[in-house]
């Protein structure tokens, strides 16, 4: 493999998580600025959550999502969620479901001038996702090769014992073929003594 192209087959991965990265650092993307009054939960930066956090923010969501009385607030915080879900700070971030949120997102929030951002946002989460997916497809196959591979080492080195084996039996046998060539001229030379 030559020098450099181990990081650049990485890129396409990393493209994703740098993007993100940037999208989520709140002064950065229109979708962060909240409408009018709701819940902290609305008005929080997640980059300053611990990692820890994320499971107890994402249940608070989740209960605004479903019990807020108003409506554009119920709407914000599914897009919260879907936030959560794909947050770099997020330890056991789930992509799949991030997206999932950002289409009910999308769908409860159609009239909205960020929408175009938002699918933009859902697009790059999609890709990772597809991509962190593709990737351990490629990790199992990569694992499955590598024991056929091992496998066949050792069947191989199997069969260079065998080899070997059957080379010093052909040469045992050889050896036997002398000594009983040798005693069939002796009874061969005692016969034709005893003729004359």
């Amino acid at each position: 493999m030559r020098p450099g192209a181990r990081t650049l087959g990485a890129f396409p991965q990393i493209l994703p998580l740098v993007v993100m990265a940037a999208l989520l650092s709140s002064g950065r993307c229109s979708v962060f600025k909240t409408l009018g009054p709701g819940p902290p939960l609305l008005h929080e930066d997640f980059s300053l959550l611990r990692p820890e956090d994320f499971p107890g923010k994402i249940k608070q969501l989740e209960d605004i999502s479903q019990n807020d009385k108003n409506m554009a607030v119920r709407t914000r915080a599914v897009f919260y969620i879907g936030l959560a879900h794909m947050h770099y700070k997020n330890p056991a971030p789930d992509y799949p479901k991030a997206v999932q949120y950002l289409d009910r997102y999308i769908a409860l929030e159609s009239a909205r001038k960020d929408i175009d951002e938002t699918v933009a946002w859902k697009s790059v989460v999609q890709a990772l996702d597809n991509s962190l997916r593709e990737q351990e497809k490629l990790a199992k196959t990569y694992a499955q090769l590598k024991q056929q591979y091992d496998r066949s080492n050792r069947n191989g080195e199997s069969l260079a014992k065998v080899v070997e084996n059957q080379k010093k039996e052909i040469e045992r046998l050889r050896q036997t073929i002398k000594e009983l060539d040798a005693v069939q001229q002796e009874i061969e030379k005692k016969r034709k003594g005893i003729k004359r």
